[in-house]
């Protein structure tokens, strides 16, 4: 019996050694497993922001209205897409119309009045060339009368002296000689006469000349001044179709309505009044708020995610991004931080400017051990802080 029991009892010595080498080689692998997970494992460490904005690349831009006047029409939509040029509002240009028919009217009867004009201008011009070259013809006439006239009388002057010579030399009679006197004192009067008509010819010439020429000056005085309202009033209609068209408040870009003003027509704007924003097309990005202890870990080009609030990221997933820039001055104890969205985003997620989510960060991959000895040290610098 007991060389039984003795058997036995070695039999369940050496199964409690086996157990106990067994147990030892158990937990010198669970040992080394964990001083290598320890060591040589990476755990990353997030910065998160929970505000967080999906934006367009580009500002929005406010459309305000140029000037003050009644809202009469409204053109656009919360979320409707525009184009530039397009009318988003109008405002109330009655007035400005009725003048503007006014000055349309004034100017269709100036301009009317400016054809008369130039054409009766283009015969007094055509009149002056005539008129200068038949008193040109009829003054070189007379002139060509009095010159003969006075050839004529220069002649007949010679012949009575040369008469005289002989009445004192005896070869003609006393009645010979005042014969030729006479007959040149007469051609001496028709050469005067003749001259005096050439004078006088002259002086018509130059006189209704002087006529047409100051009738010809006042029809351009009055085609000019014409001419000068008919510019003024283009002016005034010019204007009158900008004030009109100001009316009409247009949209400066192309985009997708992203606020909007309550307007109804019948409403009052006054200058500069905002009537909403046009969110320009471009590519997305997120902007973030981190706090400002995440300073000094947030650099470029780390990896990030986006949750959206309206997609829950259980279902729909999250939207990869970069950091695209970091921040250097604070705000309100926050840093703004812009994300670059990746073109690997879900297909089921609808980015569009205005998303609200949050913002994850991948700013390292540590050991744990390395994670073990930062707490240590901080709990070594500040202890107090560090106890619960």
């Amino acid at each position: 019996m007991s060389a039984a029991f003795s058997r036995s009892f070695q039999a369940i010595r050496a199964d409690d050694q086996r157990r106990s080498a067994l147990g030892l080689v158990v937990a010198v692998i669970l040992l080394g497993a964990w001083l290598a997970w320890l060591f040589l494992a990476r755990v990353a460490r997030y910065e998160v922001s929970e505000a967080a904005r999906v934006e367009v690349g580009q500002t929005a831009h406010v459309v305000a209205t140029p000037v003050a006047g009644k809202v009469v029409a409204v053109h656009l939509d919360l979320g409707a897409a525009v184009e530039p040029g397009d009318v988003l509002v109008e405002l109330d240009d009655g007035p400005l119309r009725l003048e503007l028919g006014e000055k349309q009217a004034r100017f269709d009867a100036v301009a009317a009045q400016i054809e008369p004009f130039r054409r009766e201008i283009e015969v007094h011009e055509q009149a002056l060339v005539e008129v200068g070259q038949a008193g040109r013809a009829e003054l070189e006439e007379a002139r060509a009368r009095a010159h003969g006239a006075d050839q004529a009388a220069t002649f007949q002057d010679t012949a009575a002296a040369r008469a005289a010579r002989l009445r004192r030399g005896g070869a003609l009679t006393e009645a010979e000689d005042e014969r030729a006197a006479a007959e040149a004192r007469t051609r001496r009067s028709e050469a005067d006469v003749q001259q005096l008509a050439a004078a006088r010819t002259d002086a018509e010439q130059r006189s209704r000349g002087s006529t047409l020429r100051a009738q010809l000056a006042g029809l351009r005085r009055q085609a000019a001044a014409i001419d000068g309202e008919k510019t003024a009033l283009r002016a005034a209609i010019d204007a009158l179709l900008g004030a009109i068209e100001r009316r009409k408040v247009r949209a400066p870009i192309a985009g997708r309505i992203g606020e909007l003003a309550v307007l109804r027509a019948g409403a009052f704007l006054k200058e500069g009044d905002p009537i909403g924003s046009i969110v320009p097309r471009g590519d997305l990005r997120v902007v973030a708020e981190f706090p400002l202890a995440s300073v000094g870990r947030l650099r470029e080009d780390q990896p990030a995610r986006l949750r959206l609030e309206a997609f829950p990221w259980t279902e729909y997933g999250t939207v990869p991004a970069v950091v695209q820039s970091v921040g250097t001055e604070a705000q309100h104890g926050r840093v703004r931080v812009e994300l670059r969205v990746l073109p690997e985003a879900s297909p089921t997620l609808h980015l569009e400017h205005g998303l609200a989510g949050t913002a994850i960060v991948e700013v390292e991959r540590v050991s744990p051990a390395r994670l073990v000895l930062r707490a240590a040290g901080q709990l070594l610098r500040d202890p107090v802080r560090a106890t619960p």
